[in-house]
């Protein structure tokens, strides 16, 4: 592994491990960004005339989001006195490229340090979202690998991500348990979890290639 790549990891590894948001928190980011960046974004309207202006972000977001760690607010607190101090007109008065390109540039890899936000496998996703940052076919939307292994982060082994496609129950065979799992949920027409035959369905066409591998093992 080259020098810079393991430089790189162990910066990483060291934001992550000094993090003032801990696991709850991601879920938090990831499942509801659009809460947390309107919560964020409502407070800094209201405290940018505070005297105080980090301890009003503290309060204001700490209200707002009472479900997030109080080390997780005080990233925000500092991410949004950062912004009020440098890109207030280019948020304000600019477009919003220029409040993300200023943000960018001047607070955004501090906040992530805070945080603990790191993409330690590379693959583009942070651990924000990425249910296994130690893998880089896993982040959500990822293609399945057949390894038996979630690559899309959505909490289901879908056939393209299964060991073996045709095991539906997860016992190692594909056996009547099988057919009967396929037949729960027959006539399914979309995001189906039994769709064996990959056109997003769960037909007779189903039925029949999962009855061509009956009493296999994987």
């Amino acid at each position: 592994m080259p020098v810079v790549l393991l430089v790189h990891l162990f910066a990483l590894s060291s934001t992550w491990l000094q993090a003032q948001c801990d696991e709850a928190d991601r879920v938090l980011l990831c499942q509801e960004g659009d809460m947390v960046n309107d919560v964020v974004f409502d407070c800094g309207f209201s405290c940018f005339l505070s005297s105080d202006i980090t301890a009003c972000f503290a309060q204001c977001i700490g209200d707002g989001l009472p479900q997030m760690s109080q080390g997780c607010v005080s990233c925000f607190a500092d991410q949004s006195t950062c912004v009020t101090n440098n890109c207030f007109f280019a948020c304000a008065f600019g477009s919003e490229a220029d409040c993300e390109a200023c943000v960018a540039e001047n607070c955004q890899s501090s906040f992530e340090s805070c945080a603990g936000i790191v993409d330690l496998d590379l693959d583009g996703e942070s651990n924000v979202c990425d249910c296994n940052d130690s893998d880089a076919t896993v982040y959500p939307g990822a293609a399945g690998t057949g390894q038996g292994v979630d690559n899309n982060c959505d909490g289901v082994l879908a056939a393209d991500e299964a060991l073996c496609p045709l095991d539906l129950n997860g016992d190692l065979s594909v056996t009547v348990a099988d057919v009967l799992s396929l037949l729960s949920e027959f006539g399914c027409a979309s995001g189906c979890a039994n769709d064996v035959s990959g056109d997003d369905q769960v037909t007779v066409s189903d039925l029949l290639v999962l009855l061509g591998g009956y009493g296999a093992s994987c």
